[in-house]
């Protein structure tokens, strides 16, 4: 199922949570704010919908730079394209 592809669950009245096919998942410690794929539907097998897409940043360019400031480098969901995993960037980013 394509995520542009969102359903008809949208238009329901009873699906509170759901923001364009997503819904809040809380504070994530480097991420901030994320945002999770709706539990209505199942979108992704590759990460099972465990993937989270952070809610608050300008582009994706700039969420990926500033957490290579901090040391950081998210692990994407070739699929769906969220974060399955935040992990340290060694070396000052260089490659061994």
């Amino acid at each position: 199922m394509s995520l542009i592809d969102l359903g008809a669950h949208l238009a329901a009245d009873d699906c509170l949570w759901c923001i364009g096919g997503m819904s809040p998942a809380g504070i994530h410690d480097d991420l901030g704010p994320v945002l999770s794929l709706c539990p209505t539907q199942e979108w992704c097998d590759e990460c099972q919908d465990l993937s989270l897409f952070p809610a608050e940043f300008e582009t994706l360019d700039d969420r990926v730079n500033d957490m290579l400031d901090d040391g950081l480098a998210a692990v994407w969901c070739s699929a769906c394209m969220g974060v399955t995993a935040v992990i340290p960037v060694t070396n000052d980013g260089g490659i061994r």
